[in-house]
């Protein structure tokens, strides 16, 4: 008499319990990818701040962007440097400026002064990202003046 082949109901409780484990493990991995993100760009904010406030007391100051030393995520400091630099779990790209390392200067509006001409898009498009996961922040150029200037005390027609 031949033995029939199939599959017994413990290898499929087995193969379900194994893709079970490998979806909530990809799951928890996205939604840390999720917080770093958000971590990393309201680290920025904070860090953007703190530069206004530093060239509000003494004209401009630089954000600067290096990778981590450990080859994953990005170093930002401020220059002049009264606090020391943070760590991203984030990796940051501007379209213009590319990946770090590069710099930007703020004036005391928070507002992108250098370093070239301010791109067509306004400012500084800045993402943070991790794995799938992304923030974009927009650090803006100063207004250019359009024409010239009125005389105080007059009334454009």
């Amino acid at each position: 008499m031949e033995a029939q082949r199939g599959t017994s109901l413990i290898e499929v409780l087995l193969t379900v319990a194994i893709l079970a484990m490998l979806w909530a493990f990809a799951s928890m991995s996205f939604g840390n990818r999720a917080f770093e993100t958000q971590s990393a760009a309201t680290i920025f904010d904070a860090q953007l701040a703190h530069a206004r406030t530093v060239a509000s007391a003494g004209g401009n100051a630089t954000l600067s962007f290096a990778v981590a030393p450990s080859g994953s995520g990005t170093v930002v400091s401020i220059s002049p440097a009264d606090a020391p630099p943070e760590t991203l779990r984030a990796d940051v790209s501007e379209p213009v400026l590319g990946k770090p390392p590069f710099t930007i200067t703020v004036d005391a509006y928070g507002r992108a002064v250098g370093p070239q001409p301010c791109p067509s898009a306004g400012g500084y498009a800045l993402t943070f990202s991790a794995g799938p996961a992304s923030e974009s922040r927009l650090l803006p150029c100063p207004a250019s003046a359009v024409g010239s200037p009125e005389p105080v005390g007059t009334v454009p027609p």
